[in-house]
């Protein structure tokens, strides 16, 4: 077997110096197994053969190819290698420089690398209780999982209140995209009299309500009279806690 071993190294290129770090053992150490003067465990020869795709059976008794053959797994990774453009290529590359910074950390976890988008989240909640003033010009551009947010959203609103409970809580973010007009039980945004609010469009025979998903709150007629601004529909929400 140490016959083997040495054809090895060679056939990798590497001094006994350096292929004894790979495996974690020292120059002296290894160089006794080569001359068969200790014997290879089963543990180092474990670690010869994941290091550096080794046949485990060429290396006991020179049975098969030296080197493992690549899996079908391994075949489909360079595919999907290659089907990647620069841009992807790019990230990928930011993905893993980070996983080997957090392994040579010894903090023993791979991070949850995700990609993020940003939205303007307005400051003045729109209300899914008595109303809040929208009309305002302070926002933060906020960072979310690039999954929660719906392309085509325009922006984000904090909501308050417990009116459009089970499915809207207070607290939560709703992604809007900016429209003029709302389809028949659209979930939408809404300036009604200087007030911002986040409730339900139902066309009614005599005119159209906003509605409350919680039973407790009544729902609100649109009159002639009413000053009411449709601002845009409701995509998705984002919770905080």
């Amino acid at each position: 077997m140490n016959e083997l071993l040495v054809q090895l190294r060679k056939s990798l290129s590497l001094s006994q110096s350096a292929f004894a770090e790979k495996i974690g053992l020292s120059q002296s150490g290894y160089s006794l197994i080569e001359k068969g003067k200790r014997d290879l465990n089963d543990r180092v020869l474990k670690l010869i053969c994941n290091e550096f795709n080794v046949n485990e059976s060429w290396l006991r008794n020179g049975d098969g190819p030296m080197f493992k053959e690549p899996s079908d797994s391994v075949d489909t990774l360079h595919e999907i290698i290659r089907s990647f453009d620069i841009e992807q290529l790019e990230l990928m590359k930011e993905c893993l420089d980070m996983i080997i910074k957090e392994k040579e950390s010894d903090k023993g976890s791979i991070l949850n690398f995700q990609r993020t988008v940003t939205r303007p989240v307005y400051d003045l909640p729109a209300s899914a209780g008595t109303g809040q003033f929208l009309d305002g010009y302070s926002y933060t551009n906020m960072e979310f999982p690039e999954y929660a947010v719906p392309p085509s959203s325009t922006f984000g609103v904090r909501i308050a209140g417990d009116s459009m409970e089970p499915e809207y809580f207070d607290q939560d973010i709703v992604f809007v995209r900016q429209q003029p007009t709302l389809e028949n039980g659209d979930i939408g945004i809404f300036v009604l009299n200087g007030e911002g609010y986040l409730k339900q469009f139902e066309i009614m025979d005599d005119g159209y309500s906003l509605v409350s998903l919680n039973s407790k709150y009544p729902d609100i007629h649109i009159t002639e009279g009413c000053a009411i601004r449709i601002v845009g529909k409701v995509l998705g929400k984002y919770s905080l806690s």
